[in-house]
C-alpha cells in the first residue's frame, strides 16, 4: 500500500487577509453602529459569520484536505486577532473557539466532499 503525498499548501497571504478582514470589518461595524446593550452580542456573531464566509471564499478553488486546513488557518487567524483586539476575557476565549470551528465549517460545509476526496 502506497500513500500519495497530497499537495496541501495553504495560501498564507489569503489566510491572513481573510482573518484580519473578518475581524476588522466586525470592529468597523461596531464603530458605525451605536454600541448599545442589545447590539453587543451581535458583534461576536458577526465576526463568526464573517470568518465562515471568508474561509469559504479563500477555499473556493481548492480540493481535498487543503480545504479543511485552510479553513482552520482562517479560523485560527481570525480568533487570534479577535483575542488581541478584544482582550482575554472568558467570553472572548469562548468566541475564539467558536470562530476556529466556524472557519473549518465555512470552508467544508456544502461542498459534497467524500472520504475519497479528503484522503
Amino acid at each position: 500500500m502506497t500513500t500519495v503525498p497530497a499537495t496541501s499548501r495553504v495560501p498564507a497571504g489569503a489566510v491572513l487577509l481573510a482573518g484580519l478582514g473578518a475581524q476588522l470589518v466586525d470592529d468597523a461595524v461596531f464603530l458605525v453602529l451605536p454600541p448599545t446593550a442589545l447590539l453587543a452580542p451581535l458583534s461576536g456573531l458577526l465576526a463568526i459569520l464573517l470568518t465562515a464566509g471568508a474561509a469559504r471564499i479563500v477555499t473556493r478553488d481548492r480540493t481535498g484536505a487543503v480545504v479543511a486546513r485552510t479553513g482552520l488557518a482562517v479560523g485560527l487567524t481570525s480568533a487570534v486577532i479577535g483575542l488581541l483586539v478584544g482582550g482575554l476575557g472568558m467570553v472572548a476565549i469562548l468566541l475564539a473557539g467558536v470562530t476556529v470551528v466556524a472557519g473549518v465549517a465555512g470552508a467544508v460545509a456544502g461542498r459534497g466532499l467524500t472520504k475519497n476526496d479528503i484522503s
